[in-house]
């Protein structure tokens, strides 16, 4: 009973996105309090505008921007939802921008963001790095690299002269990953349409050799379910070469 209510529940969510007309619009220094889903960071509103679209369950959102004053919390984006589709309510609020996902709009468009943000630091996700003379640079390198989703360049105000001009690409998981545990009496599995690992101009080599392991130069460790979904996130990893799985 329990799990037919949840399929209705998103049933009806999907109905809402596709029915209701496309809000495109941003109310600056207007909150929608409360019906928060999860809490995200963002460099600006409309990247954060973008997360909530992409959000299974967003409906709209509020992002605490960087001339918030009441506290430490910039670049907060509050992901939120209601059964109605729309706020509970509206309320005044310097330092934040709201708005509504573009689900209904061109729900298939691919983000592209090609604006950078100065003196804003991506935090850790680095799987190389390189000296470039400028961010221009490092960002076409990022954007030729198949690999890379973001990076952080630290140009010559950086504090550490050791460090500047160095660029940081870096790349976050769009495949799922999920903590494993064995529980009797329960079933999972993964949505069939995972993205296809990228392709490189070198020789297939899918053998899995069994009690076998290859030691030493690991870089980071997983929770995986198989040996096949082991090899599938060393595809997607563009630093990944090989890997074991125990």
């Amino acid at each position: 009973m329990l799990n037919y209510c949840i399929l209705v529940g998103l049933l009806l969510a999907s109905s809402f996105y596709f029915s209701k007309a496309c809000t495109d619009g941003l109310l600056e220094n207007v909150d929608f309090p409360g019906s928060d889903i999860t809490v995200l960071y963002s460099p600006t509103v409309e990247h954060c505008q973008k997360l909530c679209t992409e959000h299974p369950s967003c409906l709209f959102f509020t992002f605490i921007r960087p001339d918030w004053t009441r506290d430490n919390r910039h670049f907060q984006c509050y992901l939120k939802s209601t059964p109605s589709g729309q706020p509970s309510s509206r309320s005044p609020l310097l330092g934040v921008t709201s708005g509504f996902a573009l689900k209904s709009c061109n729900p298939n468009t691919r983000p592209c963001f090609s604006q950078v943000f100065q003196n804003v630091d991506f935090l850790g996700a680095d799987y190389r790095a390189l000296f470039t003379p400028d961010y221009e640079e490092c960002q076409r390198v990022c954007t030729q690299d198949p690999g890379c989703q973001f990076f952080t360049f630290l140009n010559g105000e950086f504090t550490d002269n050791n460090y500047r001009f160095k660029c940081h690409l870096k790349f976050s998981w769009n495949v799922p990953r999920t903590l494993v545990e064995k529980k009797t009496g329960v079933t999972s599995g993964f949505a069939q349409k995972l993205p296809q690992a990228q392709e490189f101009d070198t020789t297939c080599q899918n053998q899995l050799f069994l009690n076998t392991d290859i030691p030493g130069n690991d870089f980071e460790e997983l929770n995986s379910v198989s040996p096949e979904h082991c090899r599938f996130l060393c595809s997607a990893h563009p630093k990944c070469t090989y890997f074991s799985f125990s």
